[in-house]
């Protein structure tokens, strides 16, 4: 739940109107702002319980520009949502016409492109995925002893020009927007959807990074340096589109894939690799290809390869110096017609860590590449913690009871400040076993002291990989930057004549931080939203009177907001806390009754009831049940 105030966009005032006798009111729903009143004829139609758009006038009253529809629909609550945001929707005619004629670029030969469709190759998505940007595939060899990982991504250069309709859109989006039953794709449907999609049984054209890793050796910082790196345009076929949670099923050992849904043969042996050599398949892969076995136990064993590497891969990672946080993230469940039948906490899944290691692979592979050609590109950034923001950090901790490592403020670098929060990370999971707190929440309390990362045409590092190059590569489908990465890339492999400026590449950053920063924003309030339904659904089924097992996960003035059955939460405002006064301490870490002294910290466990649910705002009262 969204717990500051943010500033109101300066165009969409969205509201829902509400009638009182014969007098109309617009009750804006995203903002804390003043209701205003509507006369009849500048309702435009518009009833009472519907979601609007209007135009103040600045005098208290308001007209009618846009009526969205009934304000219980969470469609057109996510409307709403998008309008007030002000997230750039649709598409224009020239942009949908000239999708649609690159599209048909998907099935024509190109000379200059390997032909990997003689590999086995795959995607692994959420559930509700609808566009896949990223396929993998893994070969033992070429040497004793290695291993070669293929991360194929989506060659949206190819059918996005620098300069064309689709592209000037999609810098001005610069990404995608997802909420839990909407979506505002960065690219047009027959693009991100269909043509550039890695959808399976189907030739799709990727740029290719090809790693060969030496798995032999101890695990350490070097396994993260391949022992060889090429990049290329390719063909590639998906043989099967995966979920992380067949892909989870498989390695708990619940379930075999062979009883998991398939969308058509994968062509494998059990050795993960072609039965039968593809017509069109490359000489360079035709050696590696064996006989035999089933499908699903073919695909069952490159799972596992897969997962060794990527283990490998983490571990060292991590011994590098990359942070290990766990933060909260909702996962929702959808039905078929797209409704939300349920929410969990995102799981912490070898699934999507397996994919996460390879993605961070090609994407730091691309940046080294980038970085020694010294080509123009846009990096991703995160730089090292200010000392003053981790010294207020361990001072809060501290007031938790939670141990710290020693660090001076006085002699302070943005170094010596990385390294506390590296060895903090290090001990923290032990302490919070033996206090039996909740990693998630501490998580979340240290990722606010750091700073964000962000987009910057110069490398600046990358503290949480504490990777020193990194760019974002593998997503160009709903990441503009990416897009841009891909175009560097090419032209220095001299596939593409695409040329930029530095102050091109800066504004393109600047807007596509912020633009992040505003989807983040906008997810963050349609999750609100779902969730305070899903909430009302639970209280209808099973009584109002249910008590729930919460814990604190932040503290204000006013009250403290409070997690409970994983996922959701709410508010309980410190006016209801009885028998005192209570006041933000010192460190800012517990609500202190005035009198008796009594906290109530962050990271505390306390039994709650729901008073209210304001399901239009995604707002949760909460009280103290005993």
């Amino acid at each position: 739940m969204a717990k500051n105030s943010q500033t109101r966009p300066s165009g969409p005032f969205v509201a829902v109107i509400t009638k009182s006798g014969k007098i109309y009111r617009a009750d804006p729903i995203f903002e804390n702002a003043k209701e205003i009143f509507v006369g009849h004829k500048a309702l435009h139609g518009t009833r009472p319980g519907e979601l609007a758009v209007l135009r103040p006038d600045g005098r208290g009253r308001g007209e009618v520009i846009k009526r969205l529809g009934k304000a219980g629909s969470l469609k057109v609550l996510m409307e709403g949502i998008l309008t007030y945001y002000e997230v750039p929707r649709g598409f224009s005619p020239a942009a949908l016409e000239e999708a649609e004629a690159q599209a048909t670029l998907a099935s024509r030969q190109d000379g200059d492109r390997r032909d990997l469709t003689g590999l086995v190759s795959f995607t692994i998505d959420p559930d509700e995925a609808r566009d896949f940007d990223d396929a993998i595939s893994l070969l033992d060899g070429p040497g004793e002893g290695e291993v070669t990982l293929y991360v194929h991504i989506a060659d949206v250069s190819y059918f996005v020009p620098a300069g064309s309709a689709v592209d000037r859109e999609a810098q001005k989006k610069a990404c995608s927007v997802y909420m839990p039953v909407a979506v505002e794709p960065m690219l047009p449907p027959k693009l991100s959807s269909d043509a550039c999609s890695l959808r399976p049984g189907r030739d799709r054209k990727c740029v290719t990074v090809e790693m060969v890793y030496k798995t032999g050796a101890a695990l350490s910082p070097n396994l993260l340096l391949p022992e060889k790196v090429r990049f290329y345009r390719s063909t590639i076929r998906s043989r099967r589109r995966l979920t992380y949670n067949e892909v989870d099923d498989f390695f708990e050992g619940t379930v075999g894939l062979s009883e998991a849904g398939d969308e058509g043969s994968t062509g494998l042996s059990e050795a993960g690799e072609m039965l039968e050599p593809e017509p069109r398949g490359s000489d360079e892969t035709a050696g590696q290809r064996e006989t035999g076995g089933s499908d699903a136990a073919g695909l069952e064993k490159l799972l596992i390869r897969c997962r060794q590497l990527a283990d490998g891969l983490r571990q060292a990672r991590y011994d590098r110096g990359a942070l290990n946080i766990q933060t909260f993230e909702p996962e929702f469940r959808l039905a078929d017609d797209g409704g939300v039948i349920g929410v969990r906490p995102r799981p912490q899944s070898e699934s999507h860590a397996l994919i996460e290691e390879f993605m961070i692979a090609a994407n730091e592979a691309v940046a080294r590449h980038l970085e020694r050609r010294r080509g123009d590109c846009i990096y991703r950034v995160h730089e090292k913690p200010d000392a003053a923001a981790v010294d207020t950090l361990f001072d809060l901790l501290e007031d938790l009871g939670v141990p710290t490592p020693s660090f001076s403020l006085a002699h302070g670098t943005p170094e010596k400040a990385g390294q506390a929060i590296r060895d903090l990370l290090r001990s923290l999971p032990d302490v919070l076993t033996e206090q039996q707190r909740d990693r998630s929440v501490f998580g979340e309390i240290v990722l606010r002291s750091l700073k964000q990362a962000r987009y910057y045409e110069d490398n600046l590092g990358h503290f949480g990989l504490a990777s020193e190059a990194y760019l974002h590569f593998t997503s160009p489908i709903r990441r503009y930057p990416d897009l841009v990465v891909h175009r560097a890339l090419l032209r220095e492999l001299h596939l593409e004549d695409f040329s930029s400026n530095r102050l091109e590449l800066a504004e393109v950053a600047e807007l596509s931080s912020g633009n992040e920063r505003r989807a983040s924003l906008v997810e963050r309030t349609a999750d609100d939203i779902v969730l305070a339904f899903l909430l009302d659904r639970l209280l209808y089924l099973e009584g109002w009177d249910r008590i729930f097992e919460g814990e604190v996960v932040s503290v204000i003035p006013s009250g403290l907001f409070v997690r409970f059955e994983d996922c959701y939460e709410g508010y309980v405002p410190a006016r209801s806390l009885r028998g005192d006064y209570y006041a933000l301490s010192d460190k800012g870490s517990a609500l202190v009754g005035r009198r008796s002294g009594r906290p109530y910290r962050l990271g505390d466990r306390m039994t709650i009831r729901v008073v209210r649910i304001d399901k239009l705002r995604g707002k949760v009262e909460l009280e103290l049940a005993r």
